[in-house]
């Protein structure tokens, strides 16, 4: 009997430390690799960077990360001169400026991999976009396409104008009430991801909308208008506004941006940070390259992105899915 019972103990322990091990994803060098990463990125990333060659360089100690981190303009620029094996963009692709000028040299479209999600508190360029409204004013909620009814004009998601809250469902002394739409410059980042994601790439924004030279601005105006409304980064929130739950469509569920709806992807405006990558057609990567970005998307790479707190860690899924795009 007692035999059995060490048997099944065994057994278990057994099962258990497989089961931990197959849902581990930290860093296991596919190969030992040689020379310099070099990255060009923003000052800003500085120390998440640091955190990732530090780390890497102690499991890898035949390679070396070098930063050359002078702005994100300059960061595409690496690659297409061959100075830089890795552009920490930080942002989305502004399309097609800065693919242009790497295609007429390398003939081929650049490579982006997903390194974190991000952040909700931090002002950094890939920042979570909130919609916020003054807390007097009672809307729930909006979908996207109500977005697109406010601030644009041309509406590919097929719907319309939304000039007033009444549109909206309000009623009483909100029912013929304007909608004061107000934004940062429509040349910013942060605009230009609102209009590629919520106005579908239109150019059309309401001809009403004021714009302001920066978002912080925008959210203030907010503050001092019972019917305004404006997108901004969530980090640009203060007193005497409130960030609206979304909803992807109509009859969806409205999702408040929180540091788990954004990794999860529930948040309807979430937005991911990514590098480029010269990657020839057909032909694997640089294997030092390679293995640094599996360093950075493993369990180990996304402790950094937790630790610095700029950014917000990928999940499991998006880990493996990362990494099986780097093969």
């Amino acid at each position: 009997m007692l035999a059995r019972r060490i048997g099944h103990g065994l057994a278990a322990l057994v099962c258990g430390l497989a089961a931990a091990l197959a849902g581990a994803a930290s860093y296991v060098p596919h190969e030992q690799v040689q020379g310099d990463v070099r990255i060009w990125g923003s000052p800003e990333d500085a120390g998440l960077v640091k955190l990732w060659a530090d780390g890497f360089q102690a499991r890898q100690p035949g390679a070396r990360v070098t930063a050359a981190l002078h702005g994100p303009e300059s960061t595409i620029a690496c690659l297409y001169t061959d100075m830089g094996d890795i552009a920490f963009i930080g942002r989305e692709l502004r399309l097609p400026v800065e693919n242009m000028a790497f295609q007429w040299v390398k003939l081929y479209a650049l490579t982006t991999v997903q390194v974190a999600n991000a952040g909700n508190a931090a002002q950094r360029l890939a920042g979570n976009v909130a919609v916020f409204v003054h807390p007097g004013n009672p809307v729930a909620g909006l979908t996207l396409e109500q977005l697109d009814g406010i601030f644009g004009a041309e509406h590919k998601r097929g719907g319309r104008n939304l000039r007033t809250w009444g549109e909206l469902g309000l009623t009483g002394a909100w029912r013929d009430r304007p909608i004061d739409a107000k934004a940062p410059a429509v040349d910013s980042i942060t605009s230009i991801f609102f209009r590629r994601t919520v106005l579908q790439d239109s150019f059309k924004w309401n001809a009403s909308m004021q714009e302001f030279p920066t978002e912080a601005a925008a959210v203030a105006a907010v503050a001092r208008d019972p019917g305004a409304i404006a997108f901004a980064r969530m980090a640009n929130g203060r007193a005497g506004v409130r960030a609206l739950p979304l909803a992807a469509g109509a009859g969806q569920p409205f999702v408040p941006l929180t540091k788990e709806s954004a990794i999860d992807r529930t948040y309807p405006l979430a937005r991911s940070v990514i590098v480029a990558i010269d990657r020839k057609p057909g032909q694997p990567l640089d294997p030092k390259v390679r293995e640094f970005l599996r360093y950075v998307v493993s369990d180990d790479g996304q402790a950094a992105v937790a630790r610095e707190g700029s950014y917000l860690p990928l999940d499991a899924a998006e880990q493996q899915r990362v990494a099986e795009q780097l093969d």
